[in-house]
């Protein structure tokens, strides 16, 4: 499980979504169809291209004309009005599939039952005035713009009744290899009488196929009946109107292409065209029929553009679209037309399943990544971030260009993604803690042991960069002192010693490095990021000398000597981390800086001080502190000087401004030495001794003052001393 990581789950689950993807269950299929119908909402209603007009047989014109069916005289009526008014191309949504004398005997029942009132002669007068079909198809005939709707029948045996005759035929070009079987293969077909057919310029079928929620989002622009590819309506009426005869392609994967005209028509391997719905009922300029047929249409009401006939009549042809439940059909098929007219339809590629797969990969690839480092609440505000780029970016490529790419399966991909993850730590976190404490119980105090167990990945195995403050202490006269004691009471001393030592790095929050015999390394700002580790660094030291008095009162009881100590103290980037073999490894910090905090401890043996920092921890820990500067070193085995401070004490436990004014009144005696006027240098170092007899600084200064009055400096002395031990 360490090896996989959380990259590798992210991945891993991320894949199998994507195969989930390739297979395309009903279930998420159809859940992804409600995301599409989302998209449409969220999109907003726009605006039709004028260039289709609905004429509606609704409520109104029942009202004044009566039931349905009309006589046919009234839809021949209907047809010439359309056609003197300038329209384009007039297509039913109705069929014409019953011969008059039937549809007039309805008519007729259906007049008497509601009117039964009217007198026999009436109704008598209304079958003579009605004439035949004869009348319509002369209309059809007259107007040449006319397309019917067909309806076709899928499913069981084929009908023996229809023959390819029946069936008005796309052009089509197919390729040898053609697989046709993806189109919907029609069995039974339900056309307008032969007579009406013959009259009229087209023909075009009318289906619709429901998705599994009982919505309509897409239409067959093709279907197969017997070796025919019948068009649907919405093809033949844009022919009609000029806008170019319908090629259809066909290839081994199924429709390669549909075409009208100069306008290559989005459509899927199963020449299915994607409605890109424009928004809910009357969308589309409606006109009543009955005002077409009285003749109340303005003037400029259809012309120049496609009229459909439709029932917009409540009970009579409704579907269920993305803006409303109860959708009249001739709606959906003027949004149809709109989109063959104009290419606004949804785009679908063949390819897109394949690469939403992939995609589901790469956004797992991506997410897994990104939640290597983070911690469950960033990583979920991560993962939400994806999710939300992606459904924004996905929506504004559906309203800019109508391409559809999946919502489920990606963002699905991000959840699984994310939860597996969630998962994948928890199984993993408890042992990583286990590793971390056993690790590092030695080390550290428990405050960042706990921390570290929280959040291992600021372990980092191998090495790192960081800033760090690093302490070096050891025992004055070491060799004295173990020569004073037995061993075991060595032993004991050196254990109350280090024991005592390490509570207070612990209590700072410092790492305990090693111990080098007598020694102490310890330092802070890794693996735990701090920003005052200088400053911890300095209070440890302090502590750590407050402490000895302590010890000394308790040795003096068991005639033990007591014991001087020395701190160095340096700030800067080192090279932190595991090193060492597989087996056996030690967590420590390299570098530069590391050796300069070793020098400096060196170093307060040469000064009689107890603790030296660098400037740069200095400036690091900031004025909480007391330093003097004591001198500017080069150690041995570095070419530039360091500035080297003695670490005084605490700001706030100089209330007497003692340390301060010690510090400024050496700092004033320094300058004058390094002025080479080592007289006045001299005097004033005599002056500090006299206040402060033990100060180890100023004794150093006055030897050196008496040496250089004794045998003044070249001109190129510069006052650097140049360490000669380590």
């Amino acid at each position: 499980m360490s090896r996989l990581g959380v990259p590798g789950v992210g991945v891993a689950i991320a894949v199998a979504v994507a195969l989930v993807r390739l297979a395309r269950p009903t279930p998420l299929e159809l859940l992804d169809l409600k995301a599409l119908d989302l998209r449409h909402v969220v999109r907003g209603a726009l605006a039709d291209s004028g260039a289709v007009v609905v004429a509606a047989i609704d409520e109104a014109s029942l009202a004044e004309l009566g039931r349905w069916p009309w006589p046919r005289h009234r839809l021949a009526t209907l047809v010439d009005r359309l056609s003197a008014a300038g329209a384009r191309a007039i297509g039913f949504d109705v069929i014409f599939d019953q011969p008059e004398t039937t549809v007039e005997l309805d008519a007729l029942r259906a007049a008497a039952d509601a009117a039964p009132a009217r007198s026999a002669a009436e109704l008598v007068r209304d079958v003579a005035a009605s004439g035949d079909d004869t009348r319509l198809a002369a209309a059809f005939r007259a107007s040449k713009r006319v397309v019917l709707g067909e309806f076709f029948e899928f499913g069981g045996a084929p009908d023996p009744a229809l023959t390819d005759a029946d069936v008005p035929e796309a052009s089509a070009r197919v390729a040898r290899d053609a697989n046709l079987s993806v189109l919907r293969d029609a069995t039974r077909l339900h056309a307008s009488l032969p007579a009406l057919r013959a009259a009229a310029a087209g023909g075009g079928h009318i289906n619709f196929f429901p998705d599994g929620d009982g919505a309509y989002r897409r239409v067959p622009l093709v279907v197969r009946a017997g070796d025919r590819l019948a068009p649907a309506l919405a093809l033949e009426v844009a022919r009609a109107a000029g806008a170019g005869a319908p090629l259809v392609s066909a290839a081994a994967f199924g429709v390669a292409g549909v075409r009208l005209g100069a306008r290559e028509l989005p459509v899927d391997e199963a020449g299915e065209l994607w409605i890109r719905f424009l928004g809910p009922p009357g969308t589309f300029r409606r006109i009543s029929a009955a005002d077409a047929i009285a003749g109340r249409l303005a003037p400029d009401a259809v012309a120049g553009k496609i009229v459909l006939v439709g029932f917009a009549a409540a009970g009579f042809d409704e579907v269920s679209t993305p803006f409303g439940a109860v959708v009249p059909g001739v709606d959906v098929q003027a949004t149809v037309l709109d989109g063959v007219l104009t290419g606004r339809a949804l785009r679908r590629p063949r390819v897109l399943v394949p690469v939403e797969a992939a995609l589901v990969v790469g956004l797992g690839g991506v997410l897994g990544l990104l939640l290597r480092r983070q911690r469950p609440v960033p990583g979920a505000c991560t993962a939400a971030a994806i999710a939300v780029a992606y459904a924004w970016t996905t929506q504004r490529l559906f309203v800019g260009s109508g391409l559809v790419l999946s919502l489920v399966y990606p963002l699905g991909g991000v959840l699984f993604c994310t939860l597996g993850v969630a998962v994948f730590r928890a199984a993993t976190e408890e042992r990583e803690k286990r590793r971390v404490r056993a690790a590092f119980r030695h080390y550290v105090n428990p405050e960042v042991t706990e921390l570290l167990a929280r959040e291992p990945n600021r372990l980092v195995l191998g090495g790192e960069r960081r800033e760090i403050s690093i302490l070096f202490s050891d025992i004055r006269g070491f060799t004295t002192v173990a020569e004073a004691l037995a061993p075991e009471a060595l032993g004991e001393l050196l254990n109350e010693y280090l024991g005592a030592m390490t509570d207070i790095l612990f209590r700072h929050a410092g790492l305990l490095d090693k111990y080098i015999g007598d020694a102490v390394m310890a330092f802070w700002g890794a693996p735990v990021g701090v920003a005052d580790h200088a400053a911890r660094a300095c209070r440890a030291a302090l502590d750590m000398l407050d402490a000895l008095p302590a010890l000394h009162a308790r040795w003096r009881a068991r005639g033990w000597p007591p014991i001087a100590i020395g701190i160095g103290i340096d700030t800067g980037d080192s090279v932190v981390g595991n090193f060492g073999s597989r087996t056996r490894f030690n967590y420590t910090a390299m570098g530069d800086h590391v050796n300069l905090a070793s020098r400096l401890e060196g170093l307060n043996k040469v000064y009689g001080t107890r603790a030296l920092v660098s400037e740069a921890t200095r400036r690091a820990a900031g004025d909480a502190f007391v330093c003097r500067e004591v001198d500017r070193v080069r150690v041995k085995g570095k070419e530039r000087p360091a500035v080297v401070f003695e670490l005084l004490g605490r700001r706030d436990d100089d209330a007497d401004g003692r340390l301060s004014a010690l510090a400024t009144r050496f700092g004033d005696a320094l300058a004058a030495y390094r002025r080479r006027e080592f007289d006045a240098a001299g005097a004033a170092f005599e002056t500090i001794v006299a206040g402060h007899p033990g100060d180890g600084p100023c004794r150093l200064y006055l030897d050196r003052c008496r040496s250089l009055r004794a045998a003044p400096p070249e001109p190129a002395w510069d006052g650097v001393y140049v360490a000669q031990a380590k």
